[in-house]
């Protein structure tokens, strides 16, 4: 039966890892296998003269010499951007896991190392190709805004144009549509993640837009902080734009004074709230029978989204909408 000793050495000899063993006192490499000695391009007796250090790359020499510390301390240590300097002075990204124990009541540091040059490269070219992503998606969101902004100048020109007060009515309409996806392009430029939307400052943006179109009326807001991804964002928009739109237009008669208050808070999913005090819904009204003042448009919206929808009308309309998270 082959004996432990020889087992040992047929593994250390035959490694596909580099392995090191190391003096714990002074960090002398006393064991060097075939494999790490190739890797480095030294013969095994020139290895043998140096220190753990020696091999270090030259701007991490101070830096191995507090990691050596901190393993004597620890007894295992991990290190996975250390790299090692090879005979010629190139330099090899490696991964190092060393721990301490002892042979013969001696201590020793066993270095098991593996090279991560091929994952490094992959890294970088996956971070270069993130990079080169998120600049596309930049450049196309500027491009769609320059697009919408002409768009909206085009509904502007024809809404001066016409003497139709219902075309200005729908005119004016889109045009405040087409603006909420403009907002919310603008607002995915300018933060860091080109996937994730706060809530908060879109629907203030949207809410600010929408304040101009009554002297009369006032909104309440009570936002929380709440992240959403773009899509989710672009479809709550156009919810709020769609209810401030009808209230704002139809649930305060002769320009009557208003107040309407805007709702979003986090709780077992999000909770979507507006309320008006103006002139309330018919007392008849059912959202599946009822289509008209676009509440057909927000019922499709919030079922897209998986959510639901609730009506209460009094003193003015309250439209409850939950969504999941």
């Amino acid at each position: 039966m082959e004996s432990f000793e020889n087992k040992y050495t047929r593994l250390f000899e035959t490694a596909k890892d580099g392995i090191l063993i190391l003096n714990a006192d002074n960090g002398r490499i006393e064991d060097v296998n075939p494999y790490l000695a190739k890797l480095l391009g030294y013969p095994k007796n020139r290895l043998l003269e140096k220190s753990i250090w020696d091999i270090s790359s030259t701007q991490n020499i101070e830096y191995s010499k507090q990691l050596y510390k901190e393993l004597k301390a620890k007894k295992y240590v991990r290190y996975e951007d250390l790299p090692l300097q090879a005979s010629d002075g190139s330099l090899i990204d490696v991964e190092i896991v060393s721990n301490v124990y002892k042979v013969n009541k001696e201590k020793v540091i066993q270095c098991n190392i593996r090279e991560i040059s091929k994952r490094k490269d992959l890294e970088k070219i996956t971070q270069e190709t993130i990079k080169t992503k998120e600049a596309l998606i930049k450049e196309l969101q500027h491009r769609t805004i320059n697009s919408f902004t002409v768009l909206i100048s085009l509904i502007r020109l024809r809404g001066e144009m016409t003497n139709s007060d219902e075309t200005k009515l729908i005119l004016e309409d889109l045009e405040i549509k087409i603006r909420s996806i403009t907002d919310l392009y603008s607002l995915i430029s300018e933060c860091n993640s080109p996937y994730e939307v706060n809530i908060k400052f879109y629907f203030n943006k949207l809410i600010e837009r929408m304040s101009a179109l009554s002297k009369t009326i006032v909104i309440h807001k009570n936002i929380e902080e709440i992240s959403v991804s773009d899509k989710k964002a672009a479809t709550l928009g156009m919810i709020l734009v769609e209810l401030l739109f009808n209230a704002i237009k139809y649930a305060f008669p002769d320009s009557k004074k208003g107040e309407i208050n805007i709702t979003v808070k986090s709780k077992n999913g999000l909770t979507f709230i507006v309320e008006d005090n103006g002139v309330g819904l018919k007392k008849d009204f059912d959202i599946n029978l009822d289509k008209g003042l676009g509440f057909e448009l927000v019922d499709i919206m919030v079922n897209q989204l998986n959510g639901k929808i609730c009506f209460k009308s009094g003193k003015g309309t309250k439209i409850i909408m939950g969504f999941p998270s």
